[in-house]
């Protein structure tokens, strides 16, 4: 709820929550409406038991990955349909290549806008995704580099300086979220988790060495799903570090308004 308020603070403009459907969330959900948020945003999971407490007049947004995932958001009462291409950053459900998604979800969705997501970093990448169907396009990674971002330094710089085919989709960092595909960037602890064969928990090396360490005292191991965090110390670069395929295409850490408004300039 803290997090609420803060955006609230900040803008008056819309903004959706974030719930992970295949938990069951339905107190997140009621408080976030009762703090006047007007979207709620579904992803992974069934978002059926999730969507029947969502009272009317709050829209519903859902994240899909093909075409059965579409209808069922859509049966669920999605109001939008974000289409997650394989080529996004962090957890990602579907194995599609976004070009091919964005008709095939378009072609079921039918008057609901279909936002395109999945390795998304420039002007010409939002241009391309219009071009093949969607309505709007949704920048993650691009986003996560820049200078209001919570990100560890490192891990902003890590994503400047990689080149093409530096990410892999993997379940290597499943700590806290097993079985999750994760597209991240190639590091030190994926390249040796790798070269034993990829084994699964508990037997990957250095299973249980602590890469991170907030700033409240709390220590993050390796292999687990959190990211690190600007105030962390330890090794950013051995902590999983989400990331889309469009990477090469990001080599600056402008502000957010800086960014939106080269974007919007070359667009």
């Amino acid at each position: 709820m803290q997090r609420i308020r803060q955006t609230q603070e900040l803008t008056a403009q819309a903004f959706a929550v974030n719930i992970r459907a295949d938990l069951e969330q339905h107190e997140h959900i009621a408080a976030a409406i009762d703090w006047g948020v007007a979207i709620i945003h579904l992803f992974w999971g069934n978002p059926v038991p999730s969507a029947k407490v969502i009272p009317q007049g709050i829209k519903l947004m859902l994240t899909v990955w093909d075409e059965d995932s579409a209808k069922a958001a859509l049966d669920a009462g999605a109001c939008a349909l974000i289409a997650q291409g394989v080529e996004a950053g962090g957890h990602v459900r579907g194995t599609i290549r976004l070009a091919e998604l964005i008709p095939i979800v378009a072609a079921v969705a039918g008057d609901v806008p279909v936002v395109a997501a999945g390795g998304l970093a420039s002007a010409v990448d939002i241009q391309r995704a219009l071009a093949s169907g969607a309505s709007a396009a949704l920048l993650g990674t691009r986003f996560l580099v820049t200078k209001e971002s919570a990100a560890h330094p490192a891990y902003k710089l890590a994503i400047v300086d990689a080149a093409e085919d530096t990410t892999v989709r993997t379940e290597c960092f499943d700590g806290g979220w097993p079985a999750a595909p994760h597209r991240v960037l190639r590091n030190s602890t994926f390249a040796v988790w790798e070269n034993a064969g990829s084994p699964r928990f508990p037997d990957r090396p250095g299973e249980g060495d602590l890469v991170l360490h907030t700033t409240q005292g709390r220590s993050v191991p390796r292999y687990f799903v959190s990211p690190p965090a600007a105030g962390m110390t330890g090794e950013p670069e051995a902590a999983v570090m989400y990331a889309g395929t469009g990477v090469a295409r990001i080599s600056d850490v402008p502000s957010v308004v800086e960014l939106i408004a080269g974007l919007k300039a070359e667009l």
